[in-house]
């Protein structure tokens, strides 16, 4: 019985999914040799595309990043890193998802962490259509704030009917208020 995603990625039923790792292989290839502008173009094709053919944008512009968790027991990792062999993710780092107050026995105050291992996707997209405009991506230590500049940029670039942008308390940061009343926008941010 075929799986929906390999009807979606059209593998026929008696063929064979492709390893995960053949996907990592493929990632590596195209940071090595800089192909990932080849993806970026295609977003902003698709974005072309879309304005082209009415799909209405709206003024405000939603920047948030996503949490994408390494294929990697860290663990058994730290072990094959003891004997002297390299991590198996490389570019894998561990970053905090949530911070939040929990009371703790007492009834004192307590500030709790969730940590991942991976990656963040950086992302800038339309509130009207929800369209993704502009993707950054980093390792997962990365502080949020550093892609919103980029982020605008591109969406600049793109000629997007934007006023407004909004984002979470991960990228009120001055140089992002700075950036947007001094660049070549002055959209508000909220």
């Amino acid at each position: 019985m075929r799986t929906c995603q390999q009807i979606l990625c059209g593998i026929g039923g008696r063929s064979e999914a492709p390893d995960h790792s053949t996907l990592t292989v493929f990632r590596e290839r195209l940071l090595q040799r800089g192909k990932l502008k080849v993806f970026q173009g295609l977003l902003e094709e698709i974005v072309r595309i879309a304005l082209e053919r009415g799909i209405k944008f709206g003024s405000i512009q939603i920047v948030d990043s996503v949490h994408s968790i390494a294929n990697v027991n860290t663990e058994k990792d730290q072990r094959r890193q003891k004997k002297g062999k390299g991590p198996r993710d490389g570019d894998a780092q561990w970053g905090v998802k949530h911070k939040r107050k929990v009371k703790n026995g007492e009834g004192k105050a307590e500030v709790q962490m969730q940590y991942f291992y991976g990656y963040k996707a950086h992302v800038s997209l339309n509130a009207e259509n929800g369209l993704i405009t502009s993707l950054e991506t980093s390792s997962g230590e990365v502080y949020d704030g550093h892609h919103f500049c980029g982020l605008v940029a591109h969406d600049l670039e793109q000629e997007l009917p934007l006023e407004t942008y909004s984002g979470d308390k991960g990228y009120d940061d001055g140089n992002n208020h700075y950036y947007l009343d001094n660049a070549s926008c002055t959209r508000p941010f909220v």
